[in-house]
């Protein structure tokens, strides 16, 4: 299949996603900016997701591994075959709102970010608005902010093909949780990130999400990412270490809501004990572990 030369390759990698497949593709094909191509990389789908993406025109180009594979080797497959300047990606049972890739196309031509990212809007698996979540960070070097309060959501990213080529970056084929956190942070490190204030995406919360099936591998997969930066850039250290202090604290925080998950309220108390003079949505927690709420009910309250 020969290389397409459209500005923006859109990733979208699939894996049996047959429910919400077509709306989300449509939702690329409604976009007001045009120059696009979709890069639909098939993990060894068994359902129609094969036929449902193949059914769409030549913008859509098909992609089909042999066998299953991981997150990360999947995510690396699709981008080695994507030739846009800039590089998009959409799950398949989330949407990008019609003008989400113009928005981001007039800020990344006109400034030199590595990477750009929005807000979005989490809906629930009927499509309806569950709530709205709004970034708070301005344009810059935002390694700080991020190490503080991490807010980018994979499906609101744009990023510069050149960085990715020139830093040889790829997705951490090492984790099944978080290798985007891992890519957007390395990138963050280094580079400029642009903001945009404005809801760009739609992320779908769904109850057979993989998300809440990797809870036990939230802290350490962290933990990976944050280690892996501040050796990589000592001046993270250096300039940064309050911030770097606060993600390596909320590793605990991550811990016990696994903890809670699996109804180790005990456990899940002994690692809060640890950070509750940090902030007092940890106290909270350890507090809530205490009432009469099922461990559902906790989660919820968490939004996981």
């Amino acid at each position: 299949m020969s290389k397409s030369t459209s500005v923006v390759s859109i990733i979208m990698n699939c894996y049996n996603s047959e429910r919400f497949l077509a709306e989300a593709i449509d939702s690329i094909y409604a976009q007001t900016y045009k120059d696009w191509e979709i890069v639909f990389w098939d993990n060894a789908s068994t359902d129609r997701s094969p036929e449902i993406a193949k059914s769409y025109d030549e913008r859509l180009k098909y992609y089909c591994s042999n066998s299953f594979s991981s997150l990360g080797e999947a995510r690396n497959s699709a981008l080695q075959k994507a030739s846009g300047k800039y590089i998009a990606f959409l799950d398949c049972d989330d949407l990008y709102f019609p003008d989400k890739l113009d928005k981001q196309i007039r800020l990344m031509e006109s400034s030199n970010y590595a990477l750009c990212y929005g807000g979005v809007v989490i809906i629930d698996e009927s499509g309806e608005e569950i709530r709205r979540h709004r970034v708070r960070n301005k344009s810059g070097y935002l390694i700080n902010q991020l190490l503080k309060k991490y807010e980018i959501n994979m499906q609101s990213v744009m990023i510069s093909k050149a960085v990715i080529d020139n830093e040889g970056l790829e997705f951490e084929t090492k984790l099944k949780y978080s290798p985007d956190f891992n890519l957007f942070m390395n990138i963050a490190a280094k580079y400029p990130i642009g903001v945009i204030e404005d809801f760009l995406a739609k992320y779908r919360v769904c109850s057979d999400s993989l998300s809440k099936e990797m809870l036990h591998l939230v802290s350490s997969e962290m933990k990976f990412t944050l280690d892996s930066i501040s050796n990589k850039y000592s001046y993270i250290k250096e300039k940064h270490n309050k911030a770097l202090n606060t993600a390596y604290t909320k590793l605990h925080y991550y811990d016990a809501i696994n903890l809670i998950d699996k109804g180790s309220l005990k456990q899940a108390r002994k690692k809060l004990f640890h950070i509750i003079w940090c902030s007092p949505k940890y106290l909270a927690l350890l507090l809530l572990t205490y009432t009469w709420f099922s461990k559902k009910k906790i989660l919820s309250l968490l939004r996981r």
